[in-house]
């Protein structure tokens, strides 16, 4: 910070208050009542900043985000700079950019609410917590007794608190035995707030807060929940469960419900006595309840120093299988009654897996047990409490003969992502939301890693490729897109970014630094971070640090720029031979979805691998892009070799190479000789480049086609994923039946190879090819496959033959789109008759695969209802979006339903997948304004940036069908005749 009379670097301590910016004589100034001086500012934008922060912690670094009032433009949402304070024991602190006035932020969102934290005047240290729930009233009972320590003195106590009645608060000081008691207790349903006012007040240091109260087991899959299940006699049951994160705590127990307010807890349960009861921690205590012989009460050891969201109770009917990892620690897998054995497949992945993390961290894991649970309903994929993980059923359970080789890769990514939480996330927490991806990207990106040791025949980071990188370069191109470390002020905010910006891209960006800096410094980096925050909280910047200072390598000013700014660059690349040396021109721009923009200014620091066809799969030259062009010079390549940048596709950004380049590069996807990874990375960089305008659709056609011999699962999932695009914009047009036939000679050649019957030496990733091949061939119309999918059914329902679970999903798709309603009753029959929750949902999101615009109404209707958990409705919608009718229909089922899906799904994730499903596939600008105007009448604040996308995407694909129709339809008549 520069002093504004001598313009010298100072640092200073900042005490709680307000800050204040001003402006004048060119510069820019902070004032905070604390100071004696102002001290000026560099000008970092011409436009006016809001001029207030609100500082809630000292001592602390100073960091200020200057968010100006109108915006800066997508690369630009947000500057920040940061003092670095050298004086010793000085710790971080949060500085809400909710201004202190109460006008709230302007955002490229909308206008946010207004938000401040919690304050710092009283702060939790232990929470001894007693709960009792009522699985036949549905409701709860509590008390709770906070030790805390009161900073300053204050009548007013403010946590966060919701959908709960506080019978009683009185406060006892330590050493004291009066108590005082309060009956002015203020709820403020919109901050999801209470204040305890008492009549004096409560003086500095420790003391106990003490609170009586009760609430309800909600329907609402989130706070503390009722999840409905079916006992081996057929008969409904219901268990109690937890689901915190984000801000959700505070619907089972008022506390202080913010990341960096940590503390140990206590917890006992009351139960009744014929239930499974688990939390965090090992049962330290059992015994009856003297007044009711029907329940026990149940005590479990003190959790270590964690954070609110983290903390998790389950209490009902259970099987379980046990394991020890090599370090002794005790894992369990909890399943529904009877199905012990669909916890195996999980309970062998984690046992490997803790240790594979002990030695990746050179940290031990910290808990004396962890648990793993299947919960009926649950809206998110699974969460990670410390010790005690909870898990969809299909994000656990692997029946081993009802499984699809899906299914059980599916499982043992969850499992390596939640238990590196345990670590990543738990041990050590991010300050804020604002940094959600540094939990979510890590775990997003070391759960391959961790897949990749305990199953290397999964050939996963191939995988990874097309599940998450690619996905995330969609995403990112978009202008509705958003930078990976996202400002947030209210919790309503968290919901929006959980996505594949924070999960997938934040992966991709870990990767690319990983292979930058190196597997044995990026080991080094990460028991540094984790040595030093364990049971802190911490800044996407402390990750940094400790990476660069393992590294020796400028971690922060080359993440910064991918984590600061939104989207990411495209590379240039020509080349002119000089001898027996190639030499590259490399140009970076910014990479959008409508093409270039001329304006933009972006730049990033990019880490720049090349190879050759003399060494495909080995760079044989590494540098960092940290300006617009540059010029390198590659030995020892002939005339006929092609070089190609990216090797393994790790470089989070697009080529876009000369016509030369791309030509040489071709016959090598041909003849496989470039590595599958590479394969992958140009088809993918072609079809983006040819959505946006920059190449030519019916050239992407064409390289399409030189990937009729291939043989990599991975390179043909997403080369299927880009035909949906295609299939998405063609389907209205009158091409759409040749289009159908191009697909169908595409898949011909590797269906034949690999028929239905798996064959001797075939593997996990045959069995997963062989379901992708015959899904297309059966959607677009092939004869044969169509045929023998109705047979297979058949004999499937009839008893003759059980259909291979990893034929299923296929099977079912193509009957229904080639079927009537007797199919369709057929699927439904199978459905109600169906015991493994994994094949209720491979019906489910089949049945939108109906062709006949009455059965394709029936599936929407029989989405919302009992026969549906509220955690598949949306994926039943969606199903029903594959088709041109399916997705007019379907749109019009969310508008003429919204109220009920409002209601159901407000506030959640789950809500924003829905208006995504329902929106996005469309081609016309008039259904764009037509979203536009519905939700502008119908707000729904945490799917907002989703409306956003789904009509940028809208447009998007307008403006393609507008520029290349014609020239698609030429070739794929050409063709036909051929």
């Amino acid at each position: 910070m520069t002093c504004a009379r001598c313009c010298c670097v100072m640092h200073m301590l900042v005490v709680p208050g307000y800050v204040r910016i001003l402006t004048g004589l060119g510069k820019t100034y902070l004032r905070h009542p604390s100071l004696a001086s102002a001290c000026a500012l560099r000008h970092l934008t011409r436009q006016p900043a809001r001029p207030y922060f609100r500082v809630s912690q000292a001592p602390f670094l100073l960091h200020l985000a200057f968010v100006p009032s109108r915006p800066l433009g997508p690369s630009h949402s947000q500057l920040t700079t940061t003092t670095h304070c050298p004086l010793p024991r000085v710790t971080k602190a949060f500085i809400s950019t909710s201004p202190a006035r109460p006008d709230s932020l302007p955002s490229r969102m909308g206008q946010k609410k207004p938000f401040e934290r919690l304050p710092q005047d009283v702060n939790p240290t232990n929470y001894a917590l007693r709960l009792q729930p009522d699985l036949d009233k549905f409701t709860f009972t509590g008390k709770e007794v906070i030790s805390v320590q009161v900073q300053k003195a204050t009548g007013k106590v403010v946590l966060n608190s919701v959908d709960i009645t506080i019978a009683t608060a009185t406060f006892r000081a330590e050493n004291e035995t009066k108590e005082l008691s309060t009956s002015d207790i203020q709820f403020n349903k919109e901050n999801e707030t209470v204040t305890l006012s008492f009549p004096s007040d409560l003086p500095t240091g420790a003391g106990e807060l003490t609170l009586e109260f009760a609430g309800e087991l909600n329907d609402k899959m989130k706070g503390f929940y009722r999840s409905k299940y079916t006992s081996p006699d057929g008969q409904d049951r219901f268990c109690a469960v937890t689901q915190f994160e984000a801000t959700d705590a505070r619907r089972a127990f008022p506390c202080w419900d913010e990341p960096a307010r940590k503390a140990t807890f206590d917890v006992t349960l009351v139960v009744p006595k014929d239930r499974v009861a688990l939390s965090n921690m090992n049962v330290v205590e059992e015994k009856p309840v003297p007044s009711r012989s029907d329940l026990r009460e149940v005590r479990y050891a003190r959790t270590p120093v964690m954070s609110t969201y983290l903390l998790a109770f389950v209490v009902g009917e259970y099987d379980y299988v046990e394991g020890r990892d090599a370090d002794g620690v005790t894992v369990r897998v909890y399943t529904p009654v009877g199905k012990s054995e669909q916890g195996k497949f999980a309970l062998e992945v984690a046992v490997k897996t803790l240790p594979f993390y002990k030695e990746y961290f050179k940290i031990p894991y910290p808990l004396p047990k962890i648990d793993l649970i299947a919960i009926a309903d649950f809206a998110a994929g699974a969460m990670e409490n410390w010790g005690l993980v909870t898990y969809r059923e299909t994000a656990l359970l692997i029946d081993p003969e009802n499984s699809s080789s899906h299914a059980k890769q599916w499982v043992a990514l969850v499992v390596g992502h939640e238990l590196a939480h345990q670590w990543f996330g738990n041990l050590v927490t991010m300050e804020w939301w604002t940094h959600l991806w540094l939990n979510e990207g890590f775990a997003s990106w070391i759960e391959y890693l961790c897949v990749d040791f305990c199953l290397p025949e999964y050939d996963i980071w191939t995988q990874f490729v097309s599940t998450d990188y690619t996905g995330a370069l969609k995403l990112d191109a978009l202008k509705n897109s958003h930078p990976i470390e996202v400002p947030v002020g209210h919790p309503d905010e968290v919901d929006e970014i959980f996505d594949t910006i924070s999960y997938s891209k934040g992966a991709s960006v870990i990767r690319m630094l990983h292979d930058f800096i190196g597997d044995e410094d990026f080991r080094k980096g990460m028991n540094l971070y984790l040595t030093k925050f364990m049971y802190k909280n911490t800044f996407t910047e402390d990750l940094w640090a400790s990476l660069g200072e393992a590294s020796g390598k400028p971690v922060d000013k080359i993440m910064s720029t991918w984590t600061k700014q939104m989207g990411f660059p495209v590379l240039e690349v020509s080349a002119t031979q000089e001898g027996t040396s190639r030499v590259l021109k490399i140009k970076q721009s910014k990479f959008c979805a409508e093409g270039p923009s001329e304006d933009d200014s972006s730049l990033w620091m990019v880490p720049v691998s090349i190879s050759t066809s003399q060494s495909p799969a080995t760079a044989v030259k590494t540098l960092l892009l940290d300006q617009r062009e540059t010029t390198v010079t590659i030995d020892n390549v002939k005339p006929d070799d092609w070089v190609k940048l990216n090797p393994g596709t790790v470089g989070f950004y697009r080529t876009q190479y000369s016509a030369e380049m791309l030509d040489r590069l071709l016959p090598a996807i041909k003849d496989q000789s470039l590595p599958p990874r590479d394969r992958l990375g140009i088809q993918n960089d072609l079809f983006a480049l040819a959505k946006s305008g920059v190449a030519s659709t019916v050239d992407i056609l064409r390289v399409m086609e030189a990937f009729v011999n291939e043989s990599n699962y991975t390179v043909w999932s997403d080369l299927s994923a880009n035909i949906a695009s295609l299939a998405t914009l063609l389907s209205g047009t009158d091409c759409y039946p040749q289009f159908k036939l191009f697909v169908q000679d595409l898949f011909k050649l590797v269906g034949e190879k690999l028929g239905w019957e798996p064959k001797d030496g075939e593997g996990h990733l045959d069995a997963m090819l062989r379901s992708i091949v015959l899904s297309h061939l059966g959607k677009y119309g092939h004869q044969a496959t169509i045929a023998e999918a109705n047979q297979r059914l058949e004999e499937h329902i009839s008893g003759t033959r059980t259909l291979a679970a990893d034929l299923r999903g296929p099977v079912y798709a193509t009957v229904l789109r080639h079927g009537d309603e007797k199919t369709y009753e057929k699927l439904l029959d199978l459905l109600r008759k169906a015991d493994l929750h994994e094949e209720k949902v491979r019906i489910l999101r089949s049945l939108g695969s109906v062709s006949q615009p009455e059965l394709i109404q029936r599936v929407l209707e029989f989405a919302l209802s009992s026969e549906v958990r509220s955690q598949d409705t949306v994926f039943v919608i969606g199903g029903a979006t594959s088709s041109l009718k399916g997705r007019e229909l379907a749109w019009k089922f969310v508008q003429d339903r919204w109220d009920e899906l409002h209601t159901r799904y407000q506030g959640g994730f789950l809500l924003a997948r829905l208006v995504q499903f329902s929106t996005s596939g469309f081609v016309e600008e008039v259904r764009a304004r037509e979203v536009e105007d519905f939700f502008k009448l119908h707000p729904a604040p945490a799917a907002e940036r989703t409306v956003q996308q789904s009509c940028e995407n809208i447009r998007l694909n307008a403006a393609w069908l507008a520029r290349d129709a014609a020239s698609i339809s030429d070739y794929l008549s050409t063709r036909a005749r051929l």
